[in-house]
């Protein structure tokens, strides 16, 4: 069965930490949270940066209380007339409306965008609760 790359926790880097320390913490190679985290330097690694901490998962859903706890995705709203987001008329970048399936880390892989990034340019959204239609900032 083929695996997806998840985020399984969301971790805030404290003073002394370093990617491999990390990564020792959550039993993963530093290469690959590098690689979920779209981090090109590994010694600029700031003190209240947020890690997505990345596992596998199967494509095909786990049964409740099994397996790791993926990002949730998008639930699509029960009215028509859902609530928008707050105005993103300070955003430094392009608006981008969240689809079924999408992940705030999806989301910064295909924008090449590091997660933290966005999480920081959308302050008013929470990240494990996304709604298709909903429109947040991916800053440059």
């Amino acid at each position: 069965m083929n695996k997806c790359l998840v985020c399984v926790d969301i971790y805030t880097v404290k003073s002394g930490d370093t990617l491999y320390s990390i990564a020792t913490k959550y039993n993963i190679s530093t290469a690959l949270l590098m690689k979920a985290n779209l981090i090109k330097e590994p010694e600029a690694l700031p003190v209240g940066f947020k890690l997505c901490i990345p596992g596998f998962e199967d494509e095909l859903p786990a049964a409740p209380g099994e397996g790791t706890m993926p990002l949730p995705t998008p639930s699509v709203p029960s009215k028509p007339d859902m609530p928008q987001m707050p105005e993103h008329s300070n955003c430094r970048g392009t608006l981008y409306t969240i689809e079924s399936g999408d992940t705030l880390y999806m989301i910064a892989k295909k924008h090449r965008v590091n997660l933290n990034a966005i999480i920081d340019a959308n302050p008013a959204i929470d990240p494990y609760n996304l709604m298709v239609g909903m429109q947040i900032c991916i800053p440059r």
